[in-house]
Parts: structure tokens; C-alpha cells; sequence
């Protein structure tokens, strides 16, 4: 972002690569949350939405880039700006996926905001609402955190709570900041290989599922994004499995193998994101791995192999040889890193990917957040398309509601309705 001095400190390797991505392909993230309206509030909502955000320290967060990228990029004092509210005159459910599909598009984030709220309603037609609705989408930058960070953001902006007590940073002249990475380049990156070699002597764990052929799944084409939506309940999900997280992936199984998901052979493999434990000064603190979503089985023997394999995943990312590279990567030199994130959005497409499709899951809390009077119904949420991946899968919880929030294109956006119906009768 523009200025020229600094307010804080630098961000972490994972959360400039998040930035840096962010300035070449789209990965925003949208927070959607449903609100039943309440007849007898006679509250603006927006207003209520800005007074909250006002004494919420993340939303005053900007990004400052140094000089050629000689050092990570640093936090900095963002006021809040009108620009970053939008009300959008709508008026039925249909209308809101249309609009937050536009959003994702390349090219239609402004890269000097890092987040805007956008509200509709009153509305008609969303999904489990009695009566007319409202909704709030939370469109933020990955950098400001994982699903989990920018999930607690969302719930100080939808609920009443103790300010935050805003900062008074000592800001630091950009030109020393710059004039210091570049310093340190050599110094960090003799660092980074001797921890890296470390690393490599540790004997690594094995790993896990292989990658498998492209599916008709990830061949994407250009054009806009096309999101539906399912909500069941949590309780009906937890009795398939020992988590919502594998009772939705063994769910998937059957669905995904009769939509062109599956390999040659018969698997069927997803992306799946899962978390890892929160890093002092880390706002991104997650891994992928491939899981085989074990098509060939039964429910309750598939539910367990899920299980198996998510928690082998954690082990295997908990191991040293994993750790200690993870340390070399922090030592990355700014100038590498972010000519690393350049030639990676340069790259060819691989001849093999992680898994079909991505699923990506959050817990967002109990259902007590509140707009304009009103109770909150679902929240949702759409994991960025990706040039490997026609189709992502959003798992959020807020009390005893599940969303699953599914975008597409090409290939999976010709069938998506009919890809709908039966992920809601496979999970219902």
C-alpha cells in the first residue's frame, strides 16, 4: 500500500507469500453470513457494521512494500475508508451469489484494501429464512490470516464486544527497512541452506497419498464463477462420522466419483486443508494434503480410513524433518520469496495435482451473532478457484447449522446444479 513510512512490524514468510499472490491471481477470502431481519429494530445496520469495525485493531491494519521487494513487506496504520463499505440494491438470494461471483473475478479487487463489507437486503429466498433476510460478506485478504484468523475477525464485526485498543505505532522509514533486507540477504540465505541441510539430513516420514492425474475437475476455463450453496444440520453430520470435516469428504465420495471426480482407476482424492497450531506473529498457519476419499467403502469404514489419513497428515507434519523445514523457509530472503511467488504464478501446469478438488473447513462458533436485532442463520464461505482446480468446496459451521459452499467453472459449472442436489441428498 502506499506510504512512506512503516507502523509495525514485518509480516511472516507465509503471510507475504499470501500478499504477494494476492497481487497477481485472486485469493481473497468471502465470509458470508446470513441474518434473519428483525421487524421491530429500528437500527441501520451499516452503521451498526461500522461502529463495531471502528475499534477493531485488524481492520486497521494496512501493507507496505519495500524497495524490490529487499524486505518483507511491514504493517502499517490503515484508517478505515468509506470505499470500504459498499451496500448493493438487491433483493433476493440469487442476487447475492451473482454479486460475490463478480468479486472473485480477476482483476476486481483493489489491492490497496485488504478488506470492504458488503450488505445485502432486505432479501428474499435465502436459504432456511422464515421471512426477509440480510446478508453480510466479509471480503478480506488471505493476508490478514487463515480461515480460522479471518473467522475471528468476522465475529468481532458481528457481535458486541469489549474495543480493542488501537496501537500507536513507531514508525520506521522505509528506505532503512529496504537498506536492512538487503543487508541481511546473504546472512539469511547462508541461514536458510544450513538449517535446509539439516532438514534434509533428518529422515522424512513417508508421504502420504500420491498425486494423481488431472480430472475433468481441474480443467477450469475463463469466466465467471458459479456458487451454490447446501445447510444441514451439524447433529445429522456428526452421527456419520467422528467430524464434520470427514463426515462431509465421505459424503463427497459417491458424488464426486458420478461427476467426472474420480481417476482412471477409480479414486477418488480431494485437496484438504488442515490447520496447524497457531504460530506467535503467523496469521496463515495451515498445510494441504491429498486425502483418498475411499470411494470402495462402505460408510463407517470409509468414515475411519478418512479420519486415519487426516490424522496421519498432522503426524507427519508435526515430524523434525518437516519443523526444521519449515524454520529454513522462514530465513527465505524477502527478494527470494517474492521472486519465487512470480515464477510460480509463471509456471505450466502440472502434469499431476494434489487431489479432484479442494475442501477447505472451519468451525465458526456458536450462533450468536446478531445484525440490525436480527439472529444469524448460516454462514458460508468459497475457497478461490484456481487454474488446477474447477471446483472448491467451503465447509462452515456456525452453531448447529453446516454450509457447504461450493464455486465452480467449466467443466463443473455446466453440472453444478445437478452436482447440488446430490451433495444436499448425500449429506442430508
Amino acid at each position: 500500500m502506499a506510504g512512506s513510512r512503516t507502523g509495525g512490524g514485518a509480516l511472516s514468510g507465509p503471510d507475504a507469500g499470501m500478499y504477494w499472490r494476492s497481487l497477481h491471481a485472486p485469493n481473497d477470502q468471502f465470509l458470508l453470513y446470513a441474518f434473519a431481519c428483525s421487524a421491530g429494530h429500528a437500527g441501520d445496520p451499516m452503521t451498526e457494521l461500522r461502529a463495531r469495525a471502528a475499534h477493531i485493531v485488524d481492520l486497521h491494519l494496512g501493507i507496505e512494500r519495500t524497495v524490490g521487494d529487499l524486505a518483507y513487506p511491514r504493517w502499517m496504520h490503515a484508517p478505515i475508508v468509506d470505499d470500504q463499505w459498499r451496500q448493493h440494491d438487491v433483493d433476493h438470494w440469487d442476487d447475492v451469489l451473482a454479486t460475490v461471483s463478480e468479486l472473485m473475478a480477476p482483476g476486481a479487487r483493489d489491492p490497496e484494501s485488504l478488506w470492504r463489507v458488503h450488505l445485502f437486503g432486505p432479501l428474499t429466498g435465502v436459504p432456511g429464512a422464515a421471512g426477509a433476510a440480510r446478508v453480510v460478506v466479509l471480503q478480506i485478504s488471505h493476508a490478514l490470516g487463515d480461515g480460522r484468523r479471518v473467522s475471528a475477525i468476522a465475529r468481532r464485526l458481528l457481535a458486541d464486544g469489549a474495543p480493542d485498543v488501537l496501537p500507536r505505532p513507531r514508525p520506521v522509514p522505509s528506505g532503512v527497512v529496504a537498506g536492512l533486507g538487503a543487508a541481511l540477504t546473504v546472512p539469511r540465505l547462508v541461514a536458510a541452506t544450513a538449517v535446509g541441510l539439516a532438514a534434509w539430513r533428518v529422515e522424512e516420514p513417508s508421504s502420504g497419498v500420491p498425486a494423481i492425474e488431472p480430472t475433468a475437475l481441474n480443467l477450469p476455463d475463463d469466466g465467471p464463477a458459479t456458487l451454490r450453496t447446501v445447510t444441514v444440520d451439524r447433529d445429522g453430520l456428526r452421527r456419520r462420522a467422528p467430524s464434520v470435516t470427514v463426515a462431509v469428504l465421505a459424503g463427497l465420495a459417491d458424488v464426486l466419483g458420478r461427476f467426472d471426480g474420480a481417476t482412471a482407476d477409480g479414486r477418488v482424492v480431494a485437496e484438504v486443508t488442515v490447520a496447524r497450531a497457531p504460530t506467535a506473529g503467523q496469521r496463515n498457519n495451515f498445510h494441504t494434503v491429498g486425502v483418498d476419499l475411499r470411494a470402495d467403502l462402505g460408510p463407517a469404514d470409509r468414515a475411519r480410513a478418512i479420519a486415519d489419513q487426516l490424522d496421519a497428515a498432522r503426524r507427519r507434519d508435526d515430524h523434525a524433518a518437516r519443523r526444521t523445514a519449515r524454520r529454513a523457509a522462514a530465513l527465505t530472503p524477502a527478494v527470494l520469496e517474492s521472486l519465487a511467488v512470480r515464477l510460480a504464478d509463471r509456471a505450466p501446469l502440472p502434469i499431476q495435482v494434489a487431489g479432484a478438488t479442494v475442501v477447505s473447513s472451519v468451525s465458526r462458533g456458536p450462533a450468536d451473532l446478531t445484525l440490525g436485532g436480527g439472529a444469524v442463520l448460516f454462514t458460508a464461505g468459497f475457497p478461490a478457484l484456481s487454474p488446477i482446480h474447477g471446483l472448491t468446496h467451503g465447509v462452515h459451521g456456525i452453531g448447529d447449522r453446516v454450509t457447504i459452499s461450493l464455486a465452480a467453472q467449466g467443466h463443473a459449472a455446466r453440472r453444478l446444479d445437478a452436482y447440488v442436489d446430490a451433495v444436499a441428498t448425500a449429506l442430508g
